[in-house]
């Protein structure tokens, strides 16, 4: 990652805390955050903190405290810039949960995936503009994996546990590719 753009591990770590904690009954815990950031910095056009804030926070304040929400929502920007410039800089985004499953219960790469669809869904239409079947065909493992959309061939992936394993590992290259995709100069 770009060292200009790095979060402070102090900082991380306050984000962490706060949407962890019951103080954030309303929005995404930490792992989904950092997917739903993750897809507004990968798609088509990040949107202004306006637009996806609330989206966030399930239309609820931050917290009861101005000047916390005002700390927190920075520390959230600065997330978004660090996660742009790893990807701007060609590196891979290392998510913040293992990338692994369990048959029986939700994983925090569940969660992660979550997020990154909430993040998707805030501007869905502008993903598919451009080659809707290729951006289809990233996504995959985030719609599978998120358990968002019930769709029988999306459970007969999701009960593959070898292919829903491989869909996992596939995330960090496909953040790459949708980046790439979306903000990569065009050639003629």
């Amino acid at each position: 990652m770009h060292e200009n753009h790095a979060l402070p591990g102090e900082t991380r770590q306050r984000l962490q805390d706060f949407l962890d904690s019951e103080d954030n009954a309303d929005g995404l815990d930490f792992v989904a955050t950092h997917g739903f950031l993750a897809a507004l910095t990968v798609g088509p056009d990040t949107p202004p903190t306006a637009a996806w804030l609330p989206e966030l926070f399930d239309n609820q304040p931050v917290c009861a405290d101005p000047e916390k929400a005002a700390r927190i929502v920075s520390d959230l920007e600065a997330w978004l810039k660090e996660i742009h410039a790893t990807l701007y800089h060609g590196q891979a985004l290392r998510l913040p949960c293992p990338l692994t499953l369990k048959a029986t219960e939700p994983t925090e790469l569940n969660d992660w995936c979550a997020g990154f669809m909430e993040g998707m869904f805030l501007k869905e239409a502008s993903w598919y503009d451009v080659n809707e079947e290729l951006v289809a065909d990233l996504t995959l493992p985030m719609v599978v994996l998120a358990d968002l959309i019930d769709d029988p061939e999306l459970q007969h992936i999701r009960r593959d546990q070898k292919l829903a394993r491989e869909l996992a590992q596939q995330i960090p290259d496909v953040l790459t590719e949708l980046y790439l995709h979306f903000h990569a100069p065009r050639t003629a």
